[in-house]
């Protein structure tokens, strides 16, 4: 009976971390802002652990069978997808731990826009 609840304890944890790590999670919504759309790409990183054992108190003739259990989930923001006129390139950018999300994506609108114009630059020359 304790062993099926150790092991209900670790199967709820574990479909809870799988809840967590959608694909939804790795490919972020898609954000459109001045003709480019964004779309963020994460870098998930899971632990899972678990464990239990087996107590014998000798005094109270009992046995007992704690068990705990837990997960992390973290998500890093790796790169994003631009579409731009018709055009998809992949954008290598490192964040600061303290930017919002809005200023990433004006961060990327900006750096497209600014790729963009020297590209047009370069095909008038």
């Amino acid at each position: 009976m304790e062993q099926n609840n150790l092991m209900n304890m670790l199967n709820f944890v574990a479909d809870q971390t799988m809840a967590l790590t959608k694909e939804n999670s790795v490919l972020g919504e898609p954000v459109e802002k001045d003709g480019v759309t964004v779309i963020p790409v994460s870098k998930l990183t899971v632990g899972f652990a678990g464990g239990g054992a087996d107590v014998v108190d000798a005094g109270k003739k009992k046995r007992r069978h704690p068990a705990g259990g837990g997960a992390q989930v973290s998500m890093t923001p790796m790169s994003f997808v631009v579409i731009s006129g018709g055009e998809a390139q992949v954008l290598n950018i490192s964040a600061p731990a303290n930017a919002s999300k809005n200023d990433i994506i004006n961060t990327v609108v900006d750096a497209v826009k600014d790729f963009m114009n020297k590209k047009k630059e370069q095909q008038a020359d």
